[in-house]
């Protein structure tokens, strides 16, 4: 008899990446709903049943700490994990102290959060991401503000970042040339937004 997968809440405000998770998981077989806010998603779990939810730290009202413990108080049974762009050590120990089964940092790989998830489910048997030959990698967000005119090639963090993730896309020329016409407190860096990329899927062999 095949396990239907339970229903899993999505909280993300990013809306580019809310989209690439919420498509991925559905493609897995997930049944996902989303919400944009912490006030939504509280006020989703109270009206559905959730097995799962998946959380932004930073989430315009309620955070994402404040709504899983808000989450636990209505559905004790719910399991969860924490995805940020902005790690520190007492956020991740607060996440472990409320109950939460893992603190992702931004950029991760798609298929080590549908592990977290299929695990805390127990699901059984094959399941699809096994059967795919892609990958996600998330890239990382930066709301910092260009100071060096989008000459990203003389800019020290578009070189670190490009380094250390190299799936980031940054924005064209065509929106370049139009960001350059905004006055300076409103010039945000080329990578301001979360892309992602699909990759082939390296084969594993045993030896």
């Amino acid at each position: 008899m095949k396990v239907k997968k339970r229903k899993i809440l999505l909280v993300e405000d990013e809306a580019v990446l809310r989209e690439a998770l919420r498509d991925w998981l559905v493609d897995d077989g997930y049944d996902v709903d989303v919400a944009e806010s912490g006030e939504e998603a509280l006020d989703r779990i109270k009206k559905k049943d959730f097995g799962f939810i998946v959380l932004d730290l930073r989430l315009p009202g309620v955070d994402g700490l404040h709504v899983f413990e808000e989450a636990k108080d209505v559905k004790p049974e719910i399991k969860g994990v924490i995805i940020t762009a902005y790690p520190s050590k007492e956020t991740q120990e607060k996440a472990k102290e409320i109950g939460l089964l893992d603190y992702l940092p931004k950029p991760f790989k798609i298929e080590d959060l549908e592990k977290i998830i299929s695990g805390a489910l127990e699901e059984v048997g094959a399941r699809k991401l096994k059967e795919k030959h892609v990958w996600l990698e998330l890239g990382a967000v930066s709301f910092r503000l260009c100071t060096r005119n989008y000459e990203c090639g003389h800019c020290a963090f578009a070189q670190d970042i490009q380094d250390r993730f190299g799936t980031i896309s940054v924005i064209g020329e065509d929106e370049v040339a139009k960001l350059k016409q905004l006055p300076g407190s409103q010039r945000f860096c080329r990578y301001t937004s979360v892309h992602f990329v699909k990759k082939e899927k390296p084969d594993l062999v045993s030896g």
